[in-house]
């Protein structure tokens, strides 16, 4: 069966028709999209208990609806501080029950969770989901990115 075709009619003033869009159409559709995006910076923070003051060399956050994705270029303090690594002020709360923080660059196999409900994240080994300590990560240069979901 055959499927109907209707060209677009371009209204830009040229008298051309066929499927070139008008761009004051394409404008509005871009600005609308645009518009949708949040962008800041973010401050990560020790929530391991250790009280950690931690170098922060950028921290940046983008919102497009309901998915969120942070970088941080980050220096983990020198500490022989056992807790477990955990580290907060994600700029929105993760909403749902699935997925994580992914696509990490570090001198070490890090991985990250963000638990429902929550701007904390635990970092973990990537290869072995055990948490890492402060102790571990002393004096560290940890890059990493990721994306979640929130509501």
């Amino acid at each position: 069966m055959a499927i109907t075709r209707t060209s677009m009619q371009d209204d830009d003033g040229s008298g051309t028709t066929g499927t070139i869009l008008n761009n004051a159409w394409k404008q509005e559709l871009y600005n609308q999209i645009d518009g949708q995006i949040v962008s800041g910076a973010w401050t990560p923070v020790d929530m391991s208990g250790a009280g950690l003051a931690l170098t922060i060399n950028q921290a940046r956050y983008w919102k497009l609806d309901k998915l969120v994705m942070v970088e941080v270029w980050m220096a983990y303090p020198a500490t022989s501080h056992p807790g477990n690594a955990a580290l907060g002020g994600l700029p929105f709360p993760k909403a749902v029950s699935y997925g994580g923080l992914y696509s990490v660059q570090a001198p070490i196999d890090l991985a990250y969770l963000v638990l429902l409900n929550e701007t904390n994240f635990y970092l973990l080994s990537g290869v072995t989901a055990a948490a890492y300590t402060n102790a571990q990560l002393s004096g560290a240069n940890l890059v990493f990115a990721g994306v979640y979901l929130t509501a």
